[in-house]
């Protein structure tokens, strides 16, 4: 069906180059791993009948009904457990340990009220038991019910820590008449506004089974959190944390749209998509276990490096040279270095029952890369039976959008390796 000019196709490739143009300005450079991201961790456990929930918090969401009033009201935090420091380039606040020691009870409340926590419909009663105060986060992560019996029996730090780097670990008994069943937990206080580039995680560990069952949830927990103990669930919540991630990975996205536009549907499509398969899932897996350096510029030039493969594979493209099965298998080791960086971030690498999540989540990534396949070669072949004039310039202006936009990111992510060095 050709029944519109060529001339009117031209406009495909125009508008995909104007998008990348735009995207110059306007889109941040997809990076997985955020140096902003805190994490609270959730860990309930069960002794003899009697539920308790323990909480390794960042200090400033426990705070955070005053610092989200601050932030709105635009006027400086107060609390009688904060004081303000000049350092001579700014100001910050720090936890004034005295001031907790001073005024224990009043303490306790704020912490005592910061996780609601109910079942079936219904909010638990909820008692301190203890806390400690860190001035940053411990090596020791809580992935035990053991791991976190420990944490609250350390003496609290005897400076006033930083208070965006102090973390305040602390245990809810909770009365409940059937401890083996489904908790929800949400938050009790209002959340504050995050900075640029911070990003919160809350990891969720239900030690009530043996071996303990770890799953995440992402905010301040405004929506509650389900811990229920299925392992079932958390194969499904890591599928899903999987697929949400390469679709919303830009760099991921365009990376395969520029491989099928190359190879379209064929044999090969499915070599070269099984190529980069087996690499990112042994990079992922690899990454887990600790085969990777922790050099501070080793991640910015792993993200310059996977923005420069989705350059290749947009140039490739343009010019019918698809690349090799090596190739695009490197390219897989590229991509799942920063698939492992995110699950990182939302997971942890010491968490428990590590194995079905690394499974759960590399299972996802695949459904989200056939489902961008999908999209990508049904919009070709309904573009190639409605009006085939249109196929080769919006083809070529994809692909050139796809070039210009990665050549954007590889720029400006080496300038982060450099700063790294």
């Amino acid at each position: 069906m050709k029944f519109l000019p060529a001339a009117f196709f031209r406009v495909f490739q125009i508008i995909a180059l104007c998008l990348a143009l735009a995207g110059l300005l306007a889109l941040p450079a997809s990076a997985h791993f955020s140096e902003g991201t805190q994490v609270r961790t959730l860990l309930v456990a069960e002794d003899n009948g009697t539920l308790t929930l323990y909480v390794r918090a960042p200090a400033p969401l426990v705070f955070s009904d005053l610092v989200g009033r601050a932030q709105v009201d635009q006027v400086p935090l107060t609390s009688p457990f904060l004081r303000l420091e000049d350092t001579g380039n700014g100001v910050r606040y720090r936890l004034d340990m005295t001031a907790v020691a001073r005024d224990r009870k009043a303490f306790e409340g704020r912490l005592q009220r910061t996780l609601i926590v109910s079942q079936a419909g219904l909010d638990l009663e909820t008692e301190l038991t203890g806390f400690t105060v860190r001035a940053r986060r411990p090596a020791q992560t809580l992935d035990t019910a053991a791991s976190a019996r420990a944490a609250i029996q350390l003496d609290n730090t005897s400076l006033d820590p930083v208070f965006g780097e102090a973390i305040i670990d602390y245990a809810l008994q909770i009365t409940s008449t059937d401890p083996a069943g489904v908790l929800e937990v949400r938050s009790g206080y209002p959340p504050l506004l995050p900075g640029p580039g911070v990003a919160i995680e809350n990891h969720l560990v239900d030690a009530r089974v043996d071996p303990p069952v770890s799953s995440t949830a992402p905010g301040q927990l405004e929506t509650p959190a389900v811990i229920d103990g299925s392992r079932l669930s958390t194969f499904l919540h890591f599928v899903y944390q999987g697929t949400l991630h390469i679709l919303q990975g830009l760099d991921h996205v365009l990376l395969v749209i520029a491989l099928a536009l190359g190879v379209g549907a064929t044999r090969r499509l499915i070599y070269l998509v099984t190529a980069f398969t087996v690499g990112h899932s042994i990079t992922l897996i690899a990454t887990f276990l600790g085969a990777t350096p922790s050099w501070p510029w080793f991640i910015p030039l792993v993200e310059a490096a996977i923005a420069a493969s989705v350059l290749y594979a947009a140039v490739a493209a343009m010019i019918q040279r698809s690349g090799s099965i090596l190739v695009f298998s490197a390219i897989g080791l590229l991509h799942g270095l920063g698939f492992s960086f995110v699950l990182g971030d939302i997971l942890g690498r010491d968490a428990p029952d590590l194995v079905l999540a690394l499974l759960a989540f590399n299972f996802g990534i695949e459904v989200g890369q056939l489902l961008i396949l999908a999209v990508t070669l049904t919009m070709v072949f309904v573009l190639e039976q409605l009006a085939t004039p249109a196929l080769r310039p919006a083809r070529l202006g994809t692909l050139t959008a796809i070039a210009i936009l990665s050549a954007w990111w590889v720029a400006e992510r080496l300038g982060g390796v450099v700063s790294a060095v």
